[in-house]
């Protein structure tokens, strides 16, 4: 019988170790009843045989070579998956986007919002580079009321690079959509060194949004997206608009708009808003 006791104590206690291990819930002090687990013999058992199994074959290589490979593919899983968790973060950012616009448009926001702040805009230029956070910083605080429509413009004297980056965007655009288009955008501005001289590496921030090198080069290859580029150029110029940031804020009730140059303030932004409520108001008092 104390043999027999023995046995079961030990049982007992590699049974425990085994389920600690196993994070079965149960807790490495909680006490297991050793009557239960000399039922259980059979399972333990098979349990501790796979383990050694699993363990054998994670540590055992058949050469250097086999252990060199198995060693860089963990450090290439682990490399990519950080990756991927940057890229996740980026997108997170701009989650107000939706994935698709009708038109080919470039919208952050919610797209019944009542005011769009529509900005003509140039990567490579200094003033909207500090004007950038100001039209998501009002869209994000606005709860669904505004959003921000985007169209290129980049300046002759920020060319050939402005113009070379609005069709990248639109070439982004084309693989990863609207939020995609947006995450780029800002990516650019981050890392522009404006005035026309650029991004030190453009094939680092592509891949950077999570896009395919080799389609983004076939679609500049191809010069699909330079027509898009040059509709808003052409756009921005019937409006008269000569020089960047240039934002029309427009009632999409009442369809009025207002433009306003340079790096503005959300102050100014948000008066020009206020503005319109008050007189749309005003308009239908007089109407009744």
């Amino acid at each position: 019988m104390p043999e027999i006791s023995n046995k079961k104590i030990q049982i007992g206690v590699i049974a425990a170790i085994v389920l600690g291990a196993l994070g079965t819930g149960l807790g490495v002090y909680q006490s297991v009843k050793v009557d239960q687990l000399t039922n259980d013999i059979s399972k333990v058992n098979n349990t501790v045989t796979n383990m050694n199994a699993i363990t054998t074959n994670s540590i055992t290589f058949k050469n250097q070579a086999e252990f060199d490979a198995a060693v860089a593919a963990s450090i290439n899983m682990l490399v990519e998956k950080k990756r991927q968790d940057e890229i996740n973060q980026k997108y997170t950012q701009f989650n107000a986007a939706a994935e698709k616009v009708s038109d080919g448009k470039h919208i952050y926001g919610d797209l019944t919002a009542r005011f769009t702040l529509v900005e003509f805009s140039d990567i490579e230029c200094p003033y909207c580079k500090r004007f950038h956070d100001t039209p998501k910083q009002i869209v994000d605080a606005s709860k669904g009321n505004v959003n921000w429509q985007w169209k290129h413009m980049p300046l002759d004297f920020h060319n050939p690079t402005a113009l070379k980056e609005a069709v990248a965007a639109e070439c982004i655009s084309e693989q990863k959509g609207n939020r995609g288009f947006w995450v780029f955008i800002n990516d650019m501005f981050e890392h522009t060194q404006g005035n026309g001289a650029g991004v030190r590496d453009l094939s680092a921030l592509v891949t950077g949004v999570g896009a395919n090198l080799d389609a983004f080069r076939e679609c500049l290859a191809a010069g699909k997206m330079d027509e898009k580029v040059q509709e808003n150029i052409q756009q921005a110029k019937g409006l008269g608009i000569n020089g960047t940031p240039a934002t029309f804020v427009v009632d999409n009730k009442t369809g009025k708009s207002q433009l306003l140059g340079g790096a503005q303030p959300p102050e100014a932004i948000m008066a020009a808003m206020r503005k319109m409520l008050v007189e749309d108001q005003e308009q239908s008092a007089a109407e009744q």
